[in-house]
C-alpha cells in the first residue's frame, strides 16, 4: 500500500511551493503548514478538519482542492473511511477531469476495501469496492495504481465468491435446491475465475440430481472435468457404475 500512494506524496511536497504574496494565500498556507503538521504527528482526524478548512475558508484559493484531497486521505488514515468517501465523492463532483482522479478514485476504493467484512455477512460493500476499482483499471489504464487494482478485484472477487457458496450451501442443506442453484450459477458463471468455481459446479450437479435431472447434474461434471480436472472436487465425482 505504501508504493500506491507514491504519488500522494509527491503531491504534497509540490503543494508547498504555492505564491505566498498576498495575505489571502498566507493564510490559507498558514492552515496548510498546520494541517501538515498534524498530519506528520499522527493526528489524523484533526489534520482532516484544518485540510477541510482550507476549502472551506478559501473556496477560490488553488489550495482549496488540494485540501479537499488531503482531507480525505487524513480521514482514511484515521480509519473513519465513511468521512473520506464523502470528501472524495465532493471532489470527483466538482473536478471530474482532474490530474489526480485516478489517485482520488483509488482512495475511494480503498476506503470501501478496508471495510469489507467477513464472508458470513452481506457482501455489498466488496462489490461496491470491486465497482470502483473496474472504473479505475477501465478509465486509467496507464495509472501506477492499475496493478494493485487488478490485483484487488482478485481478492473481492474471492471474498464475493466465497459469500455466494455460503449461502448456496445454506439452502442446499435446507433442502431449497432450486435457491442453492441460483447461488451455484452465479458463482460458475460470473466468478469462474475464483477458487470456488470448481465447488459450484460440483454443487450444482448434487441439487440436480436431487431434483432428478440426471442430464443437467451429468452437464454440470462434464464442465467440472474438462474445466477444471485438477481440483478436488473433479476427484471427488464418483458416478454410479451402470449394469
Amino acid at each position: 500500500m505504501k508504493n500506491s500512494f507514491r504519488l500522494l506524496s509527491c503531491f504534497l511536497v509540490v503543494g508547498c511551493s504555492s505564491s505566498q504574496d498576498d495575505l489571502k494565500n498566507r493564510d490559507v498556507n498558514s492552515l496548510y503548514k498546520k494541517a501538515r503538521t498534524l498530519l506528520s504527528e499522527k493526528e489524523y482526524t484533526d489534520a482532516a478538519s484544518e485540510f477541510k478548512n482550507m476549502e472551506i475558508l478559501f473556496p477560490y484559493s488553488s489550495k482549496s482542492t488540494e485540501g479537499q484531497i488531503l482531507s480525505a486521505y487524513c480521514y482514511f488514515l484515521a480509519a473513519s473511511y465513511m468521512d473520506a468517501i464523502r470528501e472524495v465523492n465532493i471532489f470527483l463532483r466538482y473536478h471530474p477531469s482532474h490530474k489526480l482522479v485516478p489517485y482520488v478514485l483509488y482512495l475511494k476504493a480503498m476506503c470501501l476495501y478496508m471495510q469489507v467484512s467477513s464472508v458470513g455477512r452481506d457482501q455489498k460493500i466488496a462489490n461496491d469496492a470491486k465497482h470502483v476499482f473496474v472504473e479505475l483499471v477501465n478509465r486509467f489504464p496507464e495509472s501506477e495504481y492499475y496493478r494493485d487494482a487488478l490485483q484487488r478485484i482478485v481478492i473481492l472477487d474471492d471474498v464475493i465468491a466465497a459469500h455466494e457458496m455460503s449461502i448456496g450451501r445454506y439452502y442446499q442443506k435446507n433442502k431449497s435446491a432450486l435457491a442453492a442453484i441460483n447461488r451455484y450459477t452465479l458463482v460458475a458463471t460470473q466468478l469462474f475465475h475464483t477458487r470456488y468455481a470448481s465447488e459450484a459446479f460440483y454443487r450444482i450437479a448434487e441439487c440436480c440430481r436431487s431434483f432428478g435431472l440426471v442430464e443437467e447434474s451429468e452437464n454440470a461434471l462434464a464442465v467440472l472435468e474438462r474445466q477444471y480436472p485438477e481440483s478436488v472436487w473433479a476427484k471427488k465425482i464418483n458416478r454410479p457404475t451402470k449394469k
